[in-house]
């Protein structure tokens, strides 16, 4: 079954700056997290967290809050980091020397935030309503900032990668997957839910202290909770502040305070912060089966590069084999790319093949409609034989999308049995464009019989 429902972002994702990387997490710490985390009393909620809720049939358009609630938010704060800043409640040490220094930092440098900004568009409000569900604090959309400056592609010099910087280990114990063909560190939703499964795991570990919480991780929960041991042996306060902790961990917490600070305050302290649309605009469509990525965006009428943009933990040009996917589109383009996916044929979505026991090269290409000589040469086959488990490639990956129809054949009378991806493929078109150009409210307004605009020169 394939799903559809209405998550978060910007059509538009911006380039890349630099990596603030943080190398948090010492891996004797991520292997630890598992066997705590299956302890702790918060183990049941965060399962919760972790199930994919049922988003319903195909063609089915959920939100994550109602479309009443999601306009009248809109409507009361048009601004997604003045609504952000509005739901920050976590007491913030103005004064603290080093919350100061951070604070003058960002008042210096104001085109850090612009770029920072343009970077967050797609996903922060994804990130908001994962927070607003799980009732932690807001301030936690901050830690993108501080971990890649919201560069979903970052990689760390400690081999941290993604919005979240996690490292594979502790990805791994909190839910992430990982195979020759996909990094979910890199994957936006699954990284932003299994990070805030490692923080409520972190606040339950630290008995509610979300500052805490966001010290360990940066450097590790067995670090943090050696130096609270300390401080209590030697009479100490135990709080964040009084704690003997790394230079990095010491600049790393003030400098999430000190942002939203200045976010909570009326006019930034001065500091221009562009606005952000407090509105969802992508979507996330889950099909079956491996996708090539190149004939999805053809399909969605969109982008290639653009597509590959939003879903950067796809290391191929096609999604694994091995398990569904989750792919982001612009909500423009959702409709098209659910109809057209549910439309084709299993075989014909993907440009890769995983061989399963029992296959055959012969087999193989008799199923995927092609020769055992064209797959011999696309895959440098010298014989016959291939193993289990090895993925053959089924089309050359440098195909381009086909031209648009010529003007003589612009309208096409339907037939019956024909289908909304049949006919967009035949005319080089794309499922999105002929529910645009006709005025298509979903598949099932299709007839036998119907004239359909089928190039965009009838329009």
């Amino acid at each position: 079954m394939r799903r559809i429902c209405i998550i978060t972002g910007a059509l538009l994702l911006a380039g890349c700056q630099g990596l603030n990387s943080s190398g948090h997490q010492d891996s004797t710490d991520s292997k630890a997290a598992k066997t705590l985390y299956q302890k702790s009393s918060i183990h049941a909620s965060l399962q919760t967290h972790q199930r994919t809720p049922d988003l319903g049939r195909a063609y089915s358009t959920v939100p994550h809050s109602s479309s009443r609630q999601r306009q009248q938010a809109e409507a009361a704060q048009p601004d997604l980091w003045l609504d952000l800043a509005e739901q920050m409640t976590l007491d913030v040490p103005l004064d603290h020397p080093r919350v100061v220094a951070q604070r003058n930092w960002y008042l210096k440098h104001p085109s850090y935030m612009r770029s920072v900004s343009e970077r967050a568009r797609p996903f922060l409000y994804l990130i908001k309503e994962e927070i607003e569900k799980r009732n932690m604090p807001m301030e936690l959309v901050l830690l993108p900032v501080v971990e890649s400056t919201f560069n979903p592609k970052a990689y760390s010099h400690g081999h941290a990668a993604g919005l979240w910087q996690m490292l594979q280990g502790t990805g791994k114990n909190f839910g992430l997957h990982f195979d020759s063909f996909y990094d979910g560190r890199y994957d936006v939703m699954a990284s932003t839910r299994a990070a805030l499964d490692y923080l409520e795991y972190l606040n339950g570990f630290f008995d509610g202290d979300w500052v805490l919480s966001l010290a360990a991780y940066n450097s590790g929960e067995g670090r943090v909770q050696r130096a609270v041991k300390a401080n209590r042996r030697q009479g100490k306060p135990t709080d964040y502040w009084s704690l003997s902790l790394p230079k990095e961990t010491q600049n790393y917490v003030p400098k999430l305070l000190a942002l939203a600070a200045i976010l909570k305050h009326d006019n930034h302290y001065g500091m221009t912060i562009p606005m952000l649309p407090n509105r969802p605009q992508l979507a996330v469509v889950e099909v079956e089966g491996q996708v090539d990525l190149n004939m999805a965006a053809d399909l969605a009428g969109m982008n290639r590069g653009k597509l590959k943009e939003l879903n950067p933990a796809f290391k191929r040009a096609s999604t694994s084999p091995a398990r569904n996917a989750q792919i982001l589109v612009p909500i423009a383009h959702a409709q098209g790319f659910e109809i057209a996916m549910a439309d084709m044929p299993e075989p014909s979505r993907s440009s890769h093949y995983q061989v399963r026991s029992g296959d055959s090269l012969s087999l193989i290409a008799k199923r995927n409609g092609t020769t055992v000589q064209a797959l011999q040469k696309l895959n440098n086959l010298k014989g016959h034989t291939v193993r289990i488990g090895q993925t053959l490639a089924l089309t050359s990956s440098s195909n381009t999308a086909p031209n648009v129809a010529s003007k003589a054949n612009s309208i096409y009378k339907v037939k019956r049995g024909d289908s909304l991806s049949a006919i967009a493929n035949r005319f080089s078109v794309s499922v999105t464009e002929l529910l645009r150009w006709n005025r298509l409210a979903n598949k099932h307004s299709l007839r036998a019989g119907q004239s359909l605009i089928v190039a965009a020169n009838t329009r």
